[in-house]
């Protein structure tokens, strides 16, 4: 049984309450931006969504009818029994800040392990590629991670294949580029000039997805996900870096943002940033395209970046307020 928990969710009970009772159709563990998204697209197939968060209350709203909010601590292992039994699960949750192992993930499969689902889907990263000086990668690209980021997702991605193998669960990995959309923009960087491009001696890329576009893999993935199989999670276009804060300006009719040198960059850009913008690769999708039959709605990044606009009322009212705080 689940108790509810201060702030709308659920609380799960201890080892006398008789195991793992909820069974929705779909967990997601680490339910924020991307997932409640997703939530809302299985909620309009008629499937029960578990929403597992550290904050119901602020999750609640976001979510459509009929999803329950979880309260879920991975750091703790507090209240994450209660996302086992579901057929479907979904793991959107990053790893730690620090280190170089993901024991959030690890707390997670030890708990589900008590009634493992049929099918698991995990939010990776393009990351685990590492730097490629710009040259395409594919799921067949051995992993080269540069940064502990990276190494842990890499770590994860380990402790779910064997999850598999032990469980008999189908884990399906998909490697994620970097997610923009509605509420994940650099509207206020760019019209307040706190966005930068890097004019490096070479060409440099970046790879993007839209959240809609993400949502949609993932609903593939569960559906038709091979077993131990990974699928990038990008439009698989070629974009330099600065392209979407360019896409922004254009839309909104702005200037696009100015250069910095390396060295201005070096000096004006946080680590976490240029942790980023020092690696350069471009992905391919099309295993996903060809194997889950997963077709972009926005392979143009203008084309998303617009519609991303037009979702928030930018587009009508460009010099009125900014991008709403994204949900995280």
């Amino acid at each position: 049984m689940a108790e509810p928990e201060p702030g709308g969710g659920l609380r799960q009970q201890g080892p006398d309450s008789g195991g793992c009772a909820l069974r929705p159709g779909v967990a997601i563990a680490g339910c924020g931006y991307v997932g409640c998204r997703l939530a809302h697209l299985l909620a309009a197939e008629g499937r029960r969504v578990l929403a597992g968060t550290r904050d119901p209350a602020r999750l609640r709203p976001h979510l459509p009818p009929g999803a329950v909010p979880i309260w879920t601590d991975l750091d703790a292992g507090n209240g994450v029994a209660a996302l086992a039994g579901a057929p479907l699960v979904v793991v959107a949750l990053p790893p730690p800040r620090s280190g170089e192992r993901d024991p959030r993930s690890a707390r997670l499969a030890s708990a589900l392990a008590c009634h493992p689902p049929r099918r698991l889907v995990y939010l990776s990263s393009v990351g685990v590629y590492g730097d490629r000086a710009g040259a395409w990668v594919s799921e067949t690209s051995p992993p080269a991670p540069g940064t502990a980021r990276a190494r842990r997702r890499m770590h994860a991605e380990g402790l779910w294949r064997r999850f598999g193998r032990r469980t008999g669960t189908s884990v399906t990995l998909l490697r994620v580029a970097g997610i923009y959309g509605p509420g994940r923009l650099p509207v206020a960087g760019v019209r307040e000039g706190g966005a930068y491009r890097v004019d490096w001696p070479e060409i440099r890329y970046t790879n993007p997805i839209h959240v809609d576009d993400l949502v949609g893999l993932i609903r593939a993935a569960l559906h038709r996900g091979a077993p131990n199989r990974v699928y990038n999670g990008c439009d698989g276009a070629e974009h330099r870096q600065g392209a979407l804060q360019e896409a922004v300006a254009s839309a909104l009719g702005l200037s696009p943002p100015p250069w910095l040198s390396p060295a201005e960059a070096e000096e004006c850009l946080s680590a976490m940033r240029l942790s980023f913008l020092r690696e350069s690769r471009r992905c391919s999708n099309a295993r996903a395209r060809g194997e889950l039959l997963w077709v972009p709605r926005y392979p143009d990044l203008a084309q998303g970046v617009r519609a991303s606009l037009r979702e928030e009322g930018m587009l009508r009212a460009a010099d009125a307020g900014t991008a709403s705080q994204p949900l995280r």
